[in-house]
């Protein structure tokens, strides 16, 4: 499967485009052309506005940083796979990442929402490569392995 993903340089570039077909009318001089521009400036339109829907709120597909903060996950089931995905904090900016599922990131994931709940600590994850070694070759489900942990007090929280 191929997973398309855009950029926000891209989507500017978008929504230019659409901008830019919507000056047509301004240029043209025949009234018959006037019949393909209104259609051409809705269709651009559309088009923007739907790429914009799909792009907001939308996950990366990656591993999460290396060090991040975590806020909250949750597992889904898409086309007969189990998903993770991530809300996390990193240099003060609010990611949501998807990954593949594994019971370790789940079982750690689930401890980081409890302590979170419990102790009302904010809880530090940290992605740990898995050696090559230790992974299976066919899957990649098994890139990487996330630890969490209690924010420590000698850190400043972000805000």
């Amino acid at each position: 499967m191929l997973d398309f993903s855009i950029s926000g340089g891209q989507l500017m570039l978008i929504w230019a485009f659409a901008g830019a077909i919507c000056c047509l009318p301004f240029f043209i001089k025949k009234r018959w052309q006037y019949f393909v521009t209104v259609p051409t400036i809705f269709l651009s339109i559309y088009i923007s506005f739907i790429t914009n829907y799909e792009f907001i709120g939308k996950p990366l597909y990656e591993r999460p940083p290396s060090k991040f903060v975590y806020q909250y996950h949750s597992v889904i089931y898409e086309k007969g796979e189990r998903w993770i995905i991530l809300w996390a904090l990193q240099n003060k900016e609010n990611r949501l990442y998807k990954f593949p599922w594994t019971e370790e990131n789940e079982d750690s994931l689930d401890q980081a929402r409890r302590n979170q709940e419990q102790f009302g600590i904010p809880q530090m994850g940290e992605v740990i490569p898995k050696k090559e070694g230790d992974r299976d070759k066919r899957s990649r489900n098994n890139e990487f392995t996330l630890k969490t942990y209690k924010f420590p007090f000698q850190e400043i929280m972000p805000k």
